[in-house]
Order: structure tokens, then sequence, then C-alpha cells
């Protein structure tokens, strides 16, 4: 079987996945080789069902490799990523989130050709998605979603304690906190070292006090300042 790298993969994927499937011609180098993928098991199974009966199927036909799918607990993948860039053996692609391809920058291939034909193809990518993937050498990933979160809360319970609308500052929310902890019913938040609740929450309130984990000014470099500002404006506790 013909020798087939990562690199070699995410360059024939450079060329545009569109377009090799357009061609219906398979890259001479990439016969009878086979991509290992790992990424979590989707939320909706019928996602799944149908990247693996349909999406996969079309994809080794037009490619002319041939693809391992494996699907595995989203908190899972961040272990597996580390024990293949230190064994030096695994999958070949991995699914990471939020700003986590920033901790496998030394061992990520260069994608920036893939991602700039999505980019082209799709419009761009938003500011935090550029954060999350590049880092100002290269691009570490090809952002693939970004998810609206919202809160569910019972409304005639804030109402009760004076709030007719959702708090719309964090002084109000931590306000809203205290009286609703008072008559028995806490205000719940996930945190933990989790890929999903937690960073959803922490993140933003991170922003809204001015601090990152990603600094503009490139790798290597750390927002002392800012880090310092949103250390003296947190809210209490």
């Amino acid at each position: 079987m013909a020798r087939f790298t990562r690199r070699k993969f995410l360059k024939a994927s450079g060329a545009g996945l569109a377009g090799i499937l357009a061609s219906h011609q398979a890259p001479v180098f990439a016969q009878q080789s086979t991509v290992h993928w790992i990424k979590w098991n989707d939320f909706v199974p019928a996602s799944d069902e149908l990247l693996r009966k349909t999406m996969l199927p079309e994809a080794m036909k037009a490619l002319g490799i041939k693809i391992n799918l494996e699907t595995v607990n989203g908190n899972d993948l961040q272990p597996r990523v580390t024990s293949a860039i230190q064994s030096g053996s695994g999958p070949d692609v991995f699914m990471l989130f939020n700003n986590h391809p920033h901790i496998y920058s030394a061992s990520s291939v260069d994608v920036s050709d893939v991602a700039e034909a999505v980019a082209k193809a799709q419009g761009g990518y938003y500011n935090v998605a550029k954060a999350n993937t590049m880092d100002g050498k290269k691009v570490l990933s090809v952002p693939w979603a970004v998810i609206g979160a919202m809160i569910a809360y019972r409304k005639s319970w804030f109402e009760e304690v004076g709030f007719s609308n959702f708090p719309e500052t964090w002084e109000q929310y931590h306000d809203a906190g205290k009286k609703l902890k008072a008559k028995g019913r806490p205000l719940g938040q996930t945190l933990g070292h989790t890929f999903g609740d937690a960073p959803t929450f922490t993140y933003p309130m991170t922003w809204a006090f001015g601090a990152a984990e990603t600094d503009k000014s490139g790798p290597g470099t750390t927002p002392t300042t800012t880090a310092r500002s949103f250390r003296a404006r947190s809210p209490p506790r």
C-alpha cells in the first residue's frame, strides 16, 4: 500500500474537496490509502448515520481512499490527540473544540489552503473562529461550526425576585442569583473541564472583562494588562 501521510491528505484537501468531487478523479498519491478520522458522537445520532452511510462512501469513491471513521465521547478527544502526538501513531484527523488547536500547534499541519478554500466558498469566518484556529504563522485547523448558546430559565421565578426581563449585565445576573438562592432556588452553572456548557458560560464572562486566552499580538505573548484588569473587575462571589 502506498504511503499516505497526514500532510498529503490535508494538502489534497487543500485543492478543494469540492473540486476533487466535481472532477470525479482522486489524487494519484491517494490511491488505496487509509485516513483515520476521529470525532465526537454527535448529539443527533441521525447525523452520524448520514455521515457513515451516505457522505463517507461518496467521499471515498471520489477521493480513491479509505476513511476509517471513529466516534468517541467528546471529552475523550483530548486524551486521544495527546496520546497520538506522544506515540507518533493514531488517528490522522481530529475534531477539536474551542481554542484547543493552539495546544497542539507544534504538531499540527498548516491547513491554510483548506481553510482558505472553505472561506472563499462560504463567505469567510467569524473572528472568534480565526482566533481559535490561527496562531499568526499558520492555520492550525479548519473552522467548522459556531454554535449559538441559550440559557433556559424559569420566567416566573425571576419575576418573583424583581426581574421581569432576563438580566442584561453581570451585576444584574449576580443580584438575581443571590435573590434566587435566598428563596431556595440557586442559580446553577456548569464549571469544569469539559467542552460544552462550562466554556460556553466562562468564555463570554472572560471576554466581557477584557481578558483572553489568545493574544492578537501573536503566539508567545502574554496579555498581562487585560488579565490584571479581569481580576480587579471580577464580580463578587
